[in-house]
């Protein structure tokens, strides 16, 4: 009997010890997600604030930005509301412009076909073109009078060197009195041979 007591009494003194071993183990079970939670998910800090993307530019730089964006990458002519471009079908000149006053056809010394010289009296140019298969794009374009003048720069025939240099600067070229801008493909000359203006041509660059 007093054995039996004994194993009693030692039985529960076991079960006693696992119960609080188990209880011990689901708190630290319980706990242990909060604490690698928190590892994880650490407390956010504010980032740094940067500047606006869309800050204000300066009002110099937004106009030398736009003067940029504006300026034509050619020369060209407007002729009575039509722009007359360097590489253009002469077809299209044609039905804005009319037939010419005069016009000439010669055979051609650099293609095949026949370049062709017409002359708008009434509207003070001349137009060479050049001919690719059947057919004509514009090569040069001539103002013959003071009656016309450039459209970007305003100048026209009789204009002084001053002015052309106030509408186009002084990037240009000199040969003798010819004084050539370029701009893409296309050039734009001035004869100035005593200080004043006396042919304006604006012309076309063939590639090589």
């Amino acid at each position: 009997m007093k054995k039996l007591a004994i194993m009693l009494i030692a039985t529960m003194v076991i079960l006693t010890l696992f119960a609080c071993d188990s209880q011990q183990n689901e708190n630290e079970a319980q706990q242990t997600p909060n604490d690698s939670q928190a590892e994880q998910n650490p407390p956010e800090t504010p980032e740094p604030q940067q500047e606006e993307e869309n800050a204000p530019q300066d009002p110099a730089t937004e106009s030398d930005e736009h003067a940029e964006e504006t300026r034509p990458d050619s020369f060209s002519l407007e002729v009575n509301g039509f722009l007359i471009e360097m590489d253009q079908d002469i077809n299209y000149v044609l039905a804005a412009l009319g037939e010419p006053n005069y016009q000439l056809a010669v055979p051609s010394c650099a293609f095949d076909g026949e370049d062709r010289i017409l002359r708008y009296d009434n509207l003070s140019i001349q137009i060479h073109t050049y001919p690719v298969g059947d057919n004509d794009f514009v090569q040069t374009l001539s103002l013959r009078d003071d009656n016309i003048r450039t459209s970007e720069g305003g100048i026209r025939i009789g204009a002084s060197y001053e002015d052309v240099v106030a509408a186009y600067g002084s990037d240009y070229v000199k040969d003798f009195n010819m004084y050539t801008f370029t701009r893409g493909r296309t050039t734009l000359e001035f004869f100035i041979p005593d200080g004043r203006v006396e042919g304006i041509t604006f012309g076309l660059i063939f590639e090589t």
